[in-house]
C-alpha cells in the first residue's frame, strides 16, 4: 500500500513557508501528496508551491493565514 493510499491524496501543511513545515511540504510531495500549504508570507508559500508542482506534478492551493489569530480561527472552523 502506497503512501497515498493509506493517508489520502491531500495534505495540510502549516508552517510551510520555511523550516521543518517547508521540508514536511517537500517530502510530502515527493510521495505524490497534492498540498494545502498554509502559512502567513503569501509570496514565499506561492514560490514553494509552484516549485513543488512542477518538480512532483502534484495539486497545490496555498493558504495565506496566521493561525495564531483567534479571527482567523474562527473564520476557518466558521467556513466563511
Amino acid at each position: 500500500m502506497t503512501f497515498v493510499e493509506r493517508y489520502g491524496p491531500w495534505a495540510l501543511v502549516t508552517g510551510a513557508s520555511a523550516g521543518i513545515g517547508a521540508e514536511f511540504a517537500r517530502q510530502l510531495a515527493k510521495m505524490g501528496l497534492n498540498l494545502v500549504p498554509v502559512a502567513r508570507r503569501k509570496q514565499r508559500i506561492e514560490e514553494l508551491g509552484q516549485q513543488l508542482a512542477t518538480k512532483w506534478k502534484i495539486e497545490v492551493r496555498s493558504i495565506t493565514a496566521d493561525l495564531s489569530r483567534l479571527d482567523v480561527l474562527l473564520l476557518i472552523i466558521s467556513g466563511e
